[in-house]
C-alpha cells in the first residue's frame, strides 16, 4: 500500500487529490474509493491506498484513513463539527438510522447522534445535486439554507 496526507478535498463534489509521501505527482481521489465514512477526508489527513494509472494520471483505490490531521485534537475540542454517518434521518433532536447502522445491522434503538451543521448541510447539496441534475447553484444554496433554518428551529442539528 501506499502512503500520502490528503492535500484538497471537495465535500460537495466528493472529490480531492493526495499527496503522495514519496513525492510524486498528486493523486485523485474520489468518495467512494473510501473504506469508511468520506467525512474523515480533509487536508492532512494521512491515508494508505493503492493506485492506478488512468489517461487523466494516477487514481487512488481503497483508501484509508490511518490518523487524523495535525491540530485536530484542538478542533475537536474547540466544537468543530463532527462527521455524519450515511444513512442517518434526523427527527426531534434525535436522528434516527435510516435502517442500517454501519456494520449493516440495525443498533438496538436505532438512534444515534444529531447532525453537525456542516454535514447536514453537505447531505442536503448532495441529495438535491443528484435528485435535480437541472438546479442552478444559486437554487441549490437558497433551498439548502431554508432546510438549514428548519433544521435549526426544530433541532435537528448542532452548531
Amino acid at each position: 500500500m501506499l502512503t500520502g496526507k490528503v492535500v484538497r478535498f471537495d465535500e460537495v463534489r466528493g472529490y480531492g487529490f493526495i499527496a503522495p509521501d514519496d513525492g510524486s505527482d498528486d493523486v485523485f481521489v474520489h468518495a467512494n474509493m473510501l473504506d469508511g465514512d468520506k467525512w474523515a477526508l480533509m487536508p492532512g489527513v494521512p491515508v494508505e491506498y493503492e493506485a492506478v494509472g488512468t489517461d487523466r494520471g494516477p487514481k487512488a483505490v481503497l483508501v484509508r484513513v490511518v490518523g487524523a490531521p495535525a491540530g485536530a485534537e484542538r478542533n475537536a475540542a474547540a466544537g468543530a463539527a463532527a462527521p455524519a454517518r450515511a444513512g442517518v434521518a434526523v427527527t426531534g433532536g434525535r436522528s434516527r438510522d435510516s435502517g442500517q447502522a454501519a456494520g449493516g445491522t440495525e443498533d438496538d434503538e436505532g438512534l444515534c447522534d444529531v447532525l453537525s451543521e456542516r454535514a447536514f448541510c453537505a447531505e442536503t447539496t448532495e441529495a438535491l445535486v443528484t435528485s435535480v441534475s437541472d438546479l442552478t447553484g444559486a437554487q441549490i444554496v437558497a433551498v439548502r439554507a431554508r432546510m438549514l433554518d428548519l433544521a435549526r428551529r426544530h433541532g435537528w442539528v448542532e452548531g
